[in-house]
């Protein structure tokens, strides 16, 4: 696998789109690609902030999302 495909399949499993990464053909390109959506997204992890604190992380649907403690 050529890096440039490897790395539009990361950007896939990351959560974004094959259709927005499919006409990249440079790696930086694509690593660009990777940086906005881990930025704008937080990447595998809800964003949080100072706010946050005492929340924990728990899975909803299938995904992390922020909660509160149960036990």
């Amino acid at each position: 696998m050529e890096n440039v495909n490897a790395l539009k399949a990361l950007y896939v499993a990351l959560g974004g789109s094959a259709d927005t990464v499919a006409a990249l053909t440079l790696n930086a390109e694509v690593i660009n690609a990777i940086a906005t959506l881990v930025g704008t997204t937080g990447g595998m992890l809800p964003k949080v902030t100072s706010t946050n604190n005492g929340k924990v992380l728990k899975v909803v649907d299938g995904a992390w999302d922020l909660g509160t403690d149960a036990t």
